[in-house]
């Protein structure tokens, strides 16, 4: 038998030949014909977790888009899906192009489109069974996204559909597919599988058995349901709120699907994970309201999935962030979409401040790493690659990043394709080229990828981040330092052993302008812009161009539009890239020179002078700042018997020092006056108007009265 993604075949009649004598024996032989099973099905309902009276109530005055995916219904639609691409066939059997024929009837009042519906449930039930997949061992109807897809749509129209003008015998078609679905699902999923699949089947095979509780299979069906989505809250989610695959997207799938749950059964909106799960998103989504499209994703916009989050939960915060991107009348008809709580007081639609973000956050098991400044917003991938019971959603980059700025990409990648039927699916959008990276000897990166995140560094005015992996067969790191301060910008630094082809990828919306030598600009007509400037000798520059989506803000939707590649090839992997964002269309003046194995960057009358582990920043000349991590000199500052962090400030005609070491630790200082550790007046050995003093423990430390001139 072919080996395929899911069990052996187990597809029998009780599954897809479910007749008018078995659906009514399934719920317990209540009625003698079709419609006193509908009567007593009628009877028994219990409203689902997301009902469709109070969404349409919500939508009626803006039906548009309704009406717009319902509209091929009157036309006709081959049921079959025959001529779709091998992965497309499968999405097309979800049935989601179906459900709008309900909606449409529900809010028009409109009797073509519940005509259509039924006309083309009908014929889908027919004809499902001749359906073949292309994917080895998958049915194309009875597998998981499928089951699960087409409860979601269709469960919550039986509240509506039962009592309607749709005839007895499709209406039985209706509930004998749920049936029949449930069925296959509890039979597949009797042992824990990671991944998206097995949870959101989890999720509507208990949705279903709470809203056909005198199903005679309900109690067990729920039963097996929470004991999947208990384990996969535990194994499947990171204790970072990350979702397994590490996907924007199919994290907000799988959390949609709790969500459903949630409402059904309120351990899982107890469950810690589960808000994690919220907290995640946030800390991923940008100013602009979108989650980048890494790993396969689609730009996704969470602020509707966290305003349910927050009614779940009945946590204002979500909500409160939500509502940055949500206008008053949109955030008011999404909440009168939600069922009412008589039983507990609503807390969540309080009013009150958004949170403010950290400036760097580590999600340590997703493997991401997000910097932070009031302008820039670098977003780090260091996670896994991760496997999958048919594809992988991971793409072949590590150590790679994106960034934004003024709600905007301004450093983008390929992100995830139209379709995985696209042929560019694994040479473009998966492939290591369309990503910010460097690619060796042009090869994809291994899925053993061996990666090495040293502890963050943050100095407050700058964040550094340092990671290695062998993804390639060598060892490469890659530094990013982000400085916050404005000037803001990004440095990053490669490095790798021995003689390769080494190509760095740099891409961004907009088309590259060559501004300078190893210089190029890449802005919208009127900003925000990105500067890169490639710091090391002349060398081969190519420009190409890609494809990727670009986030539409007014609409909170995105299309697919070019995607500008700057390639930088070279022998040896020494590459060091400066990234300056301006928000306007056209770059400040910028240079970027080595001095005594120093890069020098200088911007207006800013100058910063940047060091293996140092970075010190002047105006005008004057001292504004000055920063090492791991440490044990800060030229002319400081000097240290062990690796610390440091800050330094002038404050007046003497320095403020911010230090953190790993233990007991030496320091000399230049004296001048008076010397405070800790804000507590210490009595310092001084020679040579250096002074000695002891750090006595690890931990964070502030020495006030340092001689600056």
């Amino acid at each position: 038998m072919t080996e395929g993604p899911e069990k052996p075949r187990h597809i029998d009649g009780r599954i897809n030949r479910i007749g008018t004598d078995d659906l009514i024996k399934a719920f317990g032989s209540p009625a003698g014909d079709l419609a006193g099973l509908r009567a007593f099905v009628g009877e028994q309902l219990r409203r689902p977790a997301w009902p469709l009276p109070e969404w349409a109530e919500a939508t009626r005055a803006t039906p548009d888009a309704v009406l717009a995916a319902a509209a091929p219904l009157l036309d006709g639609v081959n049921v079959t899906g025959r001529g779709l691409g091998r992965s497309q066939l499968y999405g097309f059997h979800y049935l989601g192009w179906l459900a709008p024929g309900v909606q449409a009837w529900l809010l028009t009042g409109d009797e073509r489109y519940l005509q259509a519906f039924e006309k083309h449930l009908d014929q889908w039930v027919e004809h499902r069974d001749s359906v073949t997949g292309e994917w080895p061992g998958l049915d194309a109807i009875w597998y998981s996204l499928g089951t699960w897809a087409r409860c979601r749509s269709l469960l919550p129209t039986l509240e509506v559909l039962t009592s309607s003008p749709l005839s007895d015998r499709v209406w039985g078609r209706l509930v004998a597919t749920l049936v029949g679905g449930a069925r296959w699902s509890y039979d597949e999923h009797d042992v824990f599988r990671h991944g998206n699949w097995q949870l959101v089947c989890a999720t509507e095979l208990l949705h279903l058995s709470a809203v056909l509780p005198s199903l005679v299979e309900s109690e067990a069906w729920a039963e097996r349901a929470r004991q999947r989505i208990e384990e996969h809250l535990l194994l499947d989610i990171y204790p970072d709120g990350g979702h397994y695959e590490r996907s924007p997207g199919y994290h907000r799938m799988v959390l949609t699907a709790l969500q459903t749950a949630a409402r059904i059964d309120p351990a899982v909106a107890a469950h810690p994970r589960f808000a994690a799960m919220h907290t995640w998103m946030c800390e991923l989504v940008s100013s602009g309201g979108w989650l980048p499209h890494l790993q396969d994703s689609g730009i996704e916009w969470p602020a509707a999935s966290l305003l349910r989050g927050s009614y779940l939960l009945n946590d204002p915060v979500f909500a409160r962030v939500a509502a940055q991107w949500m206008s008053q009348s949109e955030l008011a008809a999404e909440v009168a979409t939600f069922p009412a709580r008589p039983e507990r007081e609503e807390r969540w639609l309080s009013p009150g401040a958004v949170p403010e973000l950290p400036q760097a956050t580590v999600l340590p098991e997703s493997g991401y790493t997000i910097l932070r400044s009031p302008e820039l917003r670098a977003v780090i991938n260091h996670g896994p690659h991760i496997e999958h019971q048919l594809e992988s959603h991971s793409h072949r980059a590590v150590l790679d990043l994106v960034l934004d700025g003024w709600q905007q990409p301004l450093l983008w990648e390929a992100g995830g394709p139209p379709s995985y039927d696209d042929p560019g699916y694994l040479t473009w959008y998966q492939s290591g080229r369309g990503h910010n990276t460097i690619l060796v000897d042009d090869q994809e990166l291994s899925t053993d990828r061996s990666v090495d995140v040293d502890p963050l560094v943050d100095a407050n005015v700058l964040a550094v981040f340092s990671g290695r992996h062998h993804g390639n067969g060598i060892e490469q790191t890659r530094t990013i330092a982000l400085v916050r301060e404005s000037p803001s910008y990004v440095v990053v630094t490669d490095h790798a052993p021995d003689t390769h082809t080494f190509r760095a990828c740099w891409h961004a919306l907009h088309p590259w302008r060559e501004v300078g030598q190893l210089a190029y600009d890449a802005s919208a007509p009127n900003g925000p812009g990105l500067l890169l400037i490639d710091a090391g000798d002349a060398t081969q520059v190519e420009l190409t161009e890609g494809v990727a989506r670009h986030p539409v803000l007014e609409r909170r939707t995105a299309e697919y539009g070019p995607l500008h590649s700057l390639t930088v090839t070279r022998s040896t992997a020494g590459f060091t890239t400066v990234l300056v964002p301006h928000a306007g269309a056209e770059p400040a003046a910028v240079s970027v020179d080595r001095v005594d194995g120093e890069l020098v960057v200088a911007l207006d009358e800013t100058v910063d002078r940047i060091g293996r582990s140092t970075w010190t920043r002047t105006v005008d000349g004057q001292l504004t700042w000055a920063t090492g991590w791991r440490v044990r000199t800060l030229p002319g500052l400081l000097r240290a018997t062990d690796n610390v962090d440091v800050l330094a400030r002038p404050t007046g005609d003497t320095l403020r020092f911010e230090i953190t070491c790993s233990g007991r630790c030496g320091l000399w200082i230049r004296a001048h006056g008076e010397i405070r550790l800790n804000g507590m007046l210490i009595d310092a050995i001084v020679e040579d108007e250096w002074a000695h003093l002891t750090l006595p423990y690890a931990g964070a430390w502030t020495v006030d009265g340092v001689r600056y001139e």
